[in-house]
This record gives C-alpha cells, structure tokens and sequence, in this order.
C-alpha cells in the first residue's frame, strides 16, 4: 500500500529527538497529551501552532501528516505521474514545511511503489527552528530507499529558481488571510494557486494541497478550486498554461458540493496511528483510528485522473438501510451521441462530457448479482464503473440513481493504494 503509519524506525528517531531537545517522552502521556490537545485546539480554531508546542508536532502530527501526503499524491504515483527518473533527483518545493512532513508523505509513496533514488527538497517555512528539528528527524531516521536532500529556506513565501517537479502546501491555506471575509480571501488564495502553477511548476509537474477535513476548511478548498479553473478557462486560448484538476475530481466542472450549504468532500481512509501513538492519542482526547484529509492536486499538462476510465468517485460512506444499499457518487460521465442530437462518431468526441453531479445511487437487496457485486464493498474515496450505466438524475437532490442487477460494476479501491 502506498499509504500506511509510520513503521517502528520512526518510533526509535522520534524517541531519539524528543530526548535529545529535553522534551517529554512518547510515554510520558501526562505530560504530552495535554500539549496535543492544545495543538489540535489550536489547529481546529484556525490558529497557529505556537513555539511551546513543537514537541507535540513532533510526538504526534508529523505521524499523522506523514500519510496525509501520501494520501494525496498515492494516484500521480500509481498513473507514474510522479516518479525518480534514473539519473536525475526528484525536485520538490515543500511550502509551510515545518518539520517536513509533507516531504516524507511523498518519499514513502513513492518507495511503496517500487520506486528509489533522490529526492531533492526545498524547505520553506517562516518557523526555522520547526525546519530544523524536521532535518534533524530525518538525520535520526537513518538511510531510505528514497533518499531526502533537504535545503531549507525560512520565509514565508519562495523565492525564485527553477521549476520543481511537485509544490506542495500541506495545510497551509487554512492558516493564511483569516482576517480577510471569504470571497476575498478565495480570491486571493487561488491567485496564490495560479501564481505558483505558473512560476514554480515543471510543465509535466504538479501542485499538491492538503488541507484538514473539516467542512469550513475543505468547502473553502472547493471555491478556490473553482475559481482558478473559472480563471484559467476565461484567459484567451494561448496567453496563458492550461490548468486541469488531476484529483480527486473527475471533472473540470463547478464543485456540485458547493451548491448545498452542509456538503463537503473529503478521504477517509483506513491508516491508523501506529501502536505506539495510541495512547497519547487517548491521553489527548483525539481518534487514532482512520486517516482524514482534503486534497487537491492541480497539473499543466492536461493530464487528469479521469484517464484510469472511471467517471465516478464514491463522496460518501455507505448507507445501509432495509432492503438497500446506498452511496453518494461525483462525477462527469461522457455524454452518449443520443444525448448531444449527434451521431456515433460525434458521441466518442474527447473531452465531452454531461455536467458534473453529485447524486446518491442505491442498488436494492433483492437486485443483487455477481455482476454487481462490487456495489456491496464499495467506500468513500473509491473510483466506479457502471457498465451499462444507470439512469441517474441529473443534478443533486433530484431523486436516487437505481443499479440493476444487470450492470456491471467495476471499482478501483482507495485502500487497496
């Protein structure tokens, strides 16, 4: 699995750091819990991390980051979007670094998918002595199969140089221009978007964000969404690079979550803290169970996630009732020649497609069949096939998908990778 806790070695570095800094031990949970209960008060109010809590960003997010950001690049690994070609380092630009924990995400994807060699990184974030500790971590982690080269820049914004491979910002919007009312401040962060994919990206590279599951913050995340790609398609044809949503959309169209007050989507996968952590996780108050986060992973190319030939992503957890099993899907799927008035040839025109919709398909008990078996496993985070696909309702709210039991589903599982 390209996504997965921290492993035991990390435990011995971690241990090692705190130690060497006289900052309480990773069982010493009298003292630490309470200072990762402040942090994630802290986190959960839009505020900043302050100095006196970097032993708790080090004893408990960076596990939990860790596989956030692997989380969010898991499918530019498996499409080989990002991947260490042989003879050249991988070059990543970590935005609001901290103690590098969006950096190790991406290096432990990659090494879960086979993958070895360098990975240069430049660190910027305003908090040097966050940096530092970070680099010390890796330094205490010994040698990995992808090997991490750190230089580290403390600003709050990078400076100039060439293009990197992969930008990331992990968590980083929900702490800036909170001042700001929001369209103001949507308007500026998908400017900051649109300056960096223009500036800072490769032409085959990406721009990764990762922001906290939480519904202000990722629906926030869903209009910045929509406006940089409302920008880069009102911009005259050739003045300007194309931008495409790679993930975890499979549509360029508006966020259909955005249309309803309460609607927000995020992962939920099934990556626990390791072992070791739970009890801090217990003494704090906070869940160990299960791995939430919202991404989003903007490209140049044109390249999309769409292209592993699922047009719907599973927004929901199932819900079970009598007789049915029901989950909300998103997507775009292409629009049949029928459809568009045309002819055969016309239905197969690329790039063509109905509008996006979020609608909620149900599949009956008593509708059950081998060849719609997979409906029965489906979770959140999956890609759907449904082959011959369902009639569906048109837009939210519109009424519920029926799957017969002669359609086949086909299913690409976010926690399988």
């Amino acid at each position: 699995m390209l996504v997965a806790p921290l492993e035991e070695a990390w435990h011995a570095a971690i241990a090692k750091v705190l130690g060497a800094h006289g900052f309480p031990a990773l069982g010493d949970t009298s003292r630490l819990g309470p200072l990762v209960a402040k942090l994630s008060d802290a986190y959960n109010s839009a505020g900043t991390a302050s100095r006196d809590l970097l032993p708790a960003r080090l004893a408990f997010s960076f596990a939990r980051d860790v596989p956030k950001s692997a989380g969010a690049v898991r499918e530019l690994v498996l499409l080989g979007k990002l991947a260490i070609t042989e003879g050249r380092p991988l070059r990543v630009l970590d935005i609001g670094a901290g103690l590098g924990a969006t950096t190790w995400g991406v290096a432990r994807a990659l090494e879960a998918a086979g993958q070895r060699g360098d990975l240069d990184a430049v660190w910027v974030d305003s908090d040097a002595a966050a940096m530092a500790l970070g680099t010390e971590l890796g330094e205490a982690r010994g040698p990995t199969p992808v090997r991490i080269r750190v230089r580290t820049i403390a600003s709050e914004t990078p400076r100039g140089g060439p293009p990197f491979d992969l930008v990331l910002l992990g968590q980083v919007l929900s702490e800036l221009d909170r001042g700001l009312a929001p369209d103001a401040r949507v308007a500026k962060h998908a400017e900051r978007l649109r300056v960096l994919l223009e500036s800072r990206v490769a032409p085959n590279g990406s721009l990764v964000v990762i922001e906290p599951a939480l519904r202000e913050r990722t629906r926030h995340l869903h209009a910045v969404r929509d406006l940089v790609l409302a920008a880069a398609a009102g911009v005259e044809a050739g003045k300007r690079e194309a931008v495409t949503v790679f993930a975890p959309c499979l549509h360029a169209g508006a966020c259909p979550a955005l249309a309803a007050v309460g609607d927000w989507c995020h992962e939920d996968l099934p990556v626990d803290l390791p072992p070791w952590l739970a009890p801090l996780a217990r003494a704090a108050g906070l869940r160990w169970q299960g791995l939430t986060f919202s991404y989003l992973v903007l490209r140049k190319d044109g390249a999309t996630l769409a292209e592993r030939g699922f047009p719907y992503r599973v927004i929901s957890g199932p819900l079970v009732t009598k007789g049915k099993r029901e989950l909300f899907l998103c997507g775009a799927p292409a629009r049949s020649a029928a459809e568009k008035g045309g002819g055969p040839e016309e239905g197969k025109a690329a790039g063509e497609s109905a509008p996006p919709t979020r609608v909620r398909v149900q599949r009956l008990d008593r509708h059950a069949t081998p060849e719609n078996a997979a409906w029965s496993e489906l979770g959140r985070g999956d890609l759907v096939r449904m082959t011959p696909p369902p009639e569906l309702p048109a837009t939210s709210g519109a009424g519920v998908g029926k799957l017969g039991p002669a359609t086949r589903v086909d299913v690409a599982r976010a926690k399988e990778y």
